[in-house]
């Protein structure tokens, strides 16, 4: 009996053991669960609130570029004239060192953040839209497209190192019909052989990056032309020769070559360079009638690019301004990081 006694004994404490392993490994297993979810607790709450601290300081950028537009306005409205020509040596054209954001309760604490602006006039470029622009035939009276603006995109494509085919083509996107209107001209048949397909836009550009959406044109051609060009609301014909750079200027006419963005930076450091009368006279009588309508000295469209900077947010906001005869300034368009 005893020798049986013994063996269930050790059987019980085997038992025994083997039942506190197992407890052991689902203490640990329990224990490691509760650690995986109090880290992922954690770690999704640290995500909450940088998620929520971004969107609080983009929603306080915005305002920020708001009150940059505000400031803007007030200085194009001081300093310079719809009545007078658009000078480059104007205050509103020099951009902005970084001003330091204080809080509102503490103008004197330590900044949260800076706020930087530069306007730029618009009609110192090429206004896209005007591909679109449409004209009376002088015998027929009949509505036609007008050949001024694509012959100027072709030489100012041409200027910067890009095929002159690509101003048919952006035509086309711009234009309301179905129909290429050269052998150069793309419409929804081309488009819709794309993958994935998609078709013409037949409408105004709202932004100049359209111009990636024509087949084939990329993001290098792009990079070229983009200081260049610009997508006005309305197909404003006109370029403004006192802030334009040099192959702008170049593309109002086949013989304008004589400029340099360096003769262009000293000539603009006192006034309007070249002036309307002086280009015109370069061009000769023949060559200026075209032009006649085209060079200006004064604009209604300017950009505001603010960037804003609150801690780890950056933030930069584009906002097109139009200048009304009347002296007022119109925000028409605003965009977050592509102009």
């Amino acid at each position: 009996m005893s020798v049986r006694n013994a063996r269930g004994a050790s059987a019980r404490s085997a038992s025994a053991r083997r039942q506190g392993g197992v407890a052991l490994i689902i203490a640990l297993v329990l224990v490691a669960l509760a650690t995986i979810l109090a880290t992922k607790l954690t770690f999704d709450g640290f995500l909450e609130r940088r998620r929520t601290m971004g969107v609080l300081a983009a929603e306080q950028a915005l305002h920020f570029g708001m009150g940059a537009e505000a400031l803007a306005a007030e200085v194009l409205s001081k300093e310079s004239s719809p009545q007078q020509p658009t000078i480059l040596a104007s205050a509103w054209a020099q951009a902005t060192q970084p001003l330091p954001i204080t809080p509102q309760d503490d103008p004197e604490g330590e900044p949260i953040g800076t706020l930087q602006g530069a306007l730029e006039d618009m009609q110192g470029r090429f206004n896209l839209n005007t591909l679109g622009h449409a004209t009376n035939d002088a015998k027929t009276q009949a509505s036609m497209q007008d050949p001024q603006p694509l012959q100027q995109f072709e030489r100012l494509l041409a200027s910067v190192g890009v095929e002159p085919k690509w101003a048919a083509i952006a035509r086309d996107w711009i234009d309301a019909d179905d129909t290429p209107g050269s052998p150069d001209g793309a419409e929804d048949q081309i488009y819709t052989s794309q993958i994935p397909p998609y078709r013409t836009g037949n409408w105004p550009m709202m932004s100049p990056s359209e111009l990636m959406n024509l087949p084939g044109f990329g993001a290098d051609r792009y990079r070229k032309i983009a200081p260049y060009v610009s997508a006005l609301p309305t197909a404003v014909p006109w370029i403004n020769v006192c802030t334009a750079p040099a192959p702008v200027l170049e593309s109002l006419a086949d013989n304008l070559g004589e400029y340099t963005e360096e003769s262009l930076a000293i000539g603009r450091k006192t006034g309007c360079f070249p002036d309307k009368q002086t280009l015109l006279k370069v061009l000769g009588a023949k060559a200026a009638t075209p032009v006649q309508n085209v060079a200006q000295e004064h604009s209604s469209y300017f950009r505001l690019t603010t960037r804003v900077t609150l801690g780890t947010t950056e933030f930069t906001l584009y906002s097109l301004l139009k200048r009304e005869t009347s002296g007022k300034i119109t925000p028409l368009l605003r965009s977050f990081g592509t102009p």
